[in-house]
């Protein structure tokens, strides 16, 4: 048995062998701080991709950047003066690594906008300690001026990976201090504890800010996903922020789509969340349960218009954590055409589900009201328990809720592959049920053996094909494909049980 199982494995390593990587090209890069807050005279450098004029935009500097850095040569960051336009075009790449010490990546001056417009892609790499990814500093003569003004581009912004005790003080991925507006736009965040962070006016009586004058973060048309997560354990990353505004308020609308994975106050506001049109979907995990401090939203109060299509939130962790605190009780509003499919509301109050069975079911979820043509459709999960009930308009296909991709068996751990109905084309109340397979078990003979192993490394080698719920029961090292290495896996689990 132990020469045939040495043989085996033999067989597989040659099989898993990869071809040498081919050498990243190079290229070349601007290495020293580009700041123009001192340059009176038009200057450019094509081949690092700039242009500069400091009377441009209508008397104001504006700075065209094309293709500035490469994928494989990130740019060094770039300091403008107050009201300045930055215009993107192409690719662009910029990190803070060949500085060296705190710098933000594309900063405004004080007193003073910043504008993003064009067509491009801004890709931006900060490092831990070493500055924000975008940002229009507090300071200057009055912090009354400087507002962000992202339109029309996509902005990518990496955060150096969070290192242990270390991810809660990573800068924020864009920062203003009085206002931001996003318009027509896509912003990806990843990494780091800080995506967007608007600090607004400082919360003192002399101000007297309300709704209507309190600084706003808008979204208008902008596709936003935030996801923070961490891959070393830690759980610092617990304490993310999403959407922050310090004093002001969050307007969500123009049909935007807003979608968080971060921690708790995945969105806070001192004032109001309204989302007028769009969707806003919350799939977080908090830093603690039964705190209103670490909700996963902390808002004055929040306002759904008719407009809205959905709003989710849920957490991947502890049932228990208040999903939505609003500081002020009873004035929240729910528009006309909506429905709270999770939650209640009532005398201007929302109120999530009182304790899910399992921390991947939302505590809040409102949608549209269903259309007089509809229908049911139930999804069950592994335990027979209902996950959720969503109302499909008659011949449209229905959205299959997240369900666990493992879960335990009696007979050991058991891999999701499907459904049992086909929900593509709904024309009556149907329920549908999550099907599992126990993992590694290729031939669905109740248990795991050699000839398991066999399967998946027939399979690798093409000699057989396998159906779906096969393949998901021999993908060992969830990789979403059967190959030689789900073979040892499943051989070395075999030797480990005889």
């Amino acid at each position: 048995m132990k020469k045939l199982v040495s043989v085996f494995l033999a067989v597989l390593m040659l099989c898993t062998m990869s071809p040498v990587q081919a050498a990243a090209r190079s290229a070349s890069q601007r290495t020293e701080k580009l700041d123009l807050t001192a340059v009176t005279s038009a200057a450019s450098n094509a081949a690092e991709g700039w242009a500069y004029d400091p009377t441009g935009d209508g008397g104001n500097p504006i700075l065209t950047l094309t293709n500035y850095g490469t994928a494989d040569a990130h740019s060094a960051p770039v300091l403008v003066p107050a009201n300045t336009k930055v215009i993107v075009n192409g690719d662009c790449y910029i990190d803070n690594a060949c500085i060296g010490a705190d710098c933000d990546l594309l900063s405004g001056c004080c007193d003073g906008y910043l504008k993003l417009e064009g067509t491009g892609t801004l890709n931006l790499y900060a490092l831990e300690y070493q500055g924000r990814g975008i940002s229009v500093p507090t300071g200057g003569v009055t912090d009354m001026l400087e507002f962000l003004y992202i339109n029309d581009i996509t902005v990518n912004i990496y955060s150096q990976q969070p290192k242990s005790n270390t991810a809660y003080y990573i800068k924020e991925g864009i920062y203003a201090n009085q206002g931001l507006e996003c318009h027509n736009a896509t912003i990806n965040i990843v990494n780091g504890t800080k995506a967007i962070w608007l600090q607004g006016s400082s919360p003192i009586p002399t101000i007297n800010l309300t709704e209507e004058t309190c600084p706003e973060l808008l979204i208008d048309n902008t596709d936003i996903n935030i996801n923070i997560t961490q891959a070393d354990g830690n759980s610092y990353w617990n304490y993310a922020k999403g959407l922050y505004v310090v004093c002001g308020r969050v307007v969500i609308t123009g049909g935007s789509n807003v979608n968080i994975n971060a921690g708790s106050d995945s969105i806070y506001a001192s004032f109001s969340l309204t989302i007028e049109s769009g969707d806003l979907n919350i799939y977080s995990m908090p830093a603690g349960t039964n705190m209103d401090a670490y909700a996963l939203v902390r808002v004055n109060n929040l306002v759904v218009e008719s407009g809205a299509e959905s709003v989710s939130i849920k957490t991947q962790k502890w049932p228990l954590t208040r999903i939505l605190y609003c500081k002020t009780s009873g004035i929240s509003s729910l528009g006309d055409g909506l429905t709270m499919q999770v939650g209640t509301f009532e005398n201007g109050v929302f109120s999530q589900a009182s304790d899910p069975d399992n921390g991947d079911l939302p505590g809040l979820k409102i949608v549209k009201a269903a259309a007089a043509n509809t229908h049911t459709v139930s999804f069950y999960g592994y335990d027979g328990a209902l996950i959720e009930a969503v109302q499909v308009e008659d011949e449209q296909a229905a959205a299959a809720p997240d369900v666990p991709k493992y879960v335990t068996g009696e007979h050991g751990p058991m891999v999701f592959y499907g459904w049992d109905a086909d929900f593509s084309n709904v024309t009556e109340d149907m329920d549908v049920h999550a099907l599992y397979t126990l993992r590694g078990d290729i031939d669905f003979d109740g248990e795991v053996t050699a000839s398991d192993a066999l399967l998946a490394m027939r399979y690798a080698m093409s000699i057989i094909t396998l159906e779906p719920r096969q393949i998901a029961a021999g993908d060992m090292d969830s990789n979403d494909a059967v190959e030689a290495s789900d073979a040892i896996l499943i051989m070395r689990y075999v030797i480990s049980t005889d």
